[in-house]
């Protein structure tokens, strides 16, 4: 069936349950999907036609770019599809051929532009398509994103000092608000989009209680207007005031927290438990409502057995999910209610429950990083991973999960620098010719890859 088919059914399906928001309840999760895949296709490939920058130079690779980028964020590209590569390689056609379109330069930044640029030349780069998105015809969602990277790109270009002038930073941000405000009144929006969207935004809000407010308020008011019955806009609602709770209370020692902050965070976390309840009442299928619901408990501290049922839920709701096992790994970290011995209970039970998938194996993992990095003396972090019971656990992990996930080069990067850390030459060895010059980084960057190839050969007899 043709693109053009589908849009027609979604369409018709969109007016006969009422003309306004697609509601998770009313359709199909297949149907959703469809819906999502056409409004992107429509915000995208469709915008793209029609702005008045196609040329038969670089329209062929071009579309193919938007129309990957439209897949992706319907989440309906294969599992393994080298999506990136095909975005990449595309735009870059593109933009090699003069192609000048704002979205289509904007994913030549994102997934092409050379590594090598200076952060003040991404920021450059992503301010000028900004400009431009605002001032085109593309949707709202597309101004959106466009001005929120270049906030992004601005914040990690100069930081957040005293001394950095924020102007640009400003209004870069204020525009995302209004970009925004505008995509939450148009009802077509998919559910889905909308709450990307807002749990994006509100990563970025400051660290000011009451600045913090007034960005929530700008945008929980057409929120749930448009959609009040929802589960993913209670779902933020909850995950928004978690965020709260937390600027209230601060970083520090419970002996830090002043009678305000205190207050603040208890009030906070009380909105968030209220919300994320209804929004379980609305979807009780959505794990990532329960996985909020641990965040929550890890704040109110009401005992284990909650924090275990929320657990328990998200795990059968979706028995892959590794953001719950994340959960609930902090959770047993000493600093809040468990001990080194629980974590690495739980890091083993991720790796060896085999109803479980997905990256759940690399809790064990993680669960040795939290050790090595936050309750292991500085000067025997690196000879934490020498450690054979260490290196075993984290060998297993990564087994375990590469059985289901054989074409990750990500994880088998990972892999491989904790293999350099444990000084497991013939393991590295074997791992090296796997990782691909992106993932150079995790090494220190090329040169410093290229010594530890020569190092691995020095120490592993060449047949």
């Amino acid at each position: 069936m043709n693109l053009t088919v589908i849009g027609f059914f979604v369409v018709l399906l969109v007016f006969l349950t009422g003309c306004g928001a697609s509601s998770s309840k009313k359709i199909t999760p297949e149907a959703a999907q469809t819906n999502r895949l056409d409004w992107n296709m429509k915000t995208l490939v469709t915008a793209y036609q029609n702005s008045g920058i196609t040329d038969s130079r670089w329209d062929e690779p071009a579309t193919r770019a938007l129309t990957e980028f439209a897949r992706t964020r319907a989440r309906t590209a294969d599992l393994y599809e080298p999506w990136g590569e095909i975005i990449a390689t595309n735009s870059e056609a593109a933009v090699d051929a003069g192609c000048d379109d704002p979205m289509v330069r904007y994913l030549y930044i994102k997934f092409s532009m050379s590594q090598t640029n200076t952060p003040k030349a991404f920021l450059d780069a992503f301010e000028d398509v900004q400009s431009k998105m605002q001032a085109g015809p593309y949707p709202p969602i597309r101004k959106f994103y466009a001005s929120l990277r270049a906030f992004q790109q601005f914040t990690y270009t100069y930081g957040y000092g005293s001394n950095v002038d924020f102007t640009v930073g400003y209004q870069l941000f204020n525009d995302a608000i209004s970009d925004l405000v505008a995509v939450l009144n148009d009802k077509t929006t998919p559910p889905e989009e909308i709450y990307d969207a807002v749990t994006e935004i509100v990563g970025q809000f400051p660290g000011n209680a009451t600045k913090f407010q007034d960005y929530y308020d700008q945008i929980q008011k057409p929120l749930f207007a448009n959609w009040p019955d929802e589960a993913i806009s209670w779902l933020w609602k909850g995950q928004a005031y978690v965020e709260l709770a937390w600027i209230y209370r601060g970083s520090g020692y419970a002996d830090s927290i002043t009678p305000e902050g205190e207050k603040g965070f208890e009030a906070s976390l009380a909105v968030a438990d209220k919300a994320l309840n209804r929004a379980w009442e609305l979807d009780p299928k959505d794990a990532r409502i329960a996985v909020q619901m641990i965040s929550v408990e890890l704040g109110q501290g009401q005992g284990r057995d909650r924090m275990e049922l929320w657990f328990n839920r998200a795990m059968k709701d979706d028995p892959n999910d590794y953001n719950a096992c994340s959960a609930k790994l902090n959770y047993l970290q000493p600093k809040w209610y468990g001990s080194i011995d629980d974590m690495l209970e739980f890091g083993r039970e991720c790796a060896t429950n085999t109803a479980w998938g997905g990256a759940v194996p690399l809790v064990l993992v993680d669960a040795h990083y939290d050790i090595a990095s936050e309750y292991t003396n500085e000067t025997d972090q690196m000879n934490y991973w020498r450690q054979p019971d260490v290196w075993s656990d984290i060998s297993s992990a990564y087994e375990q999960y590469s059985q289901n996930n054989p074409e990750n080069d990500r994880y088998m990067a990972y892999y491989a620098r904790y293999a350099y850390y444990a000084g497991q030459w013939k393991k590295l060895n074997e791992l090296l010719p796997k990782v691909k010059p992106n993932y150079y980084y995790l090494f220190g960057g090329k040169d410093a890859f290229d010594q530890v190839v020569q190092l691995t050969k020095e120490n592993v007899p060449q047949q």
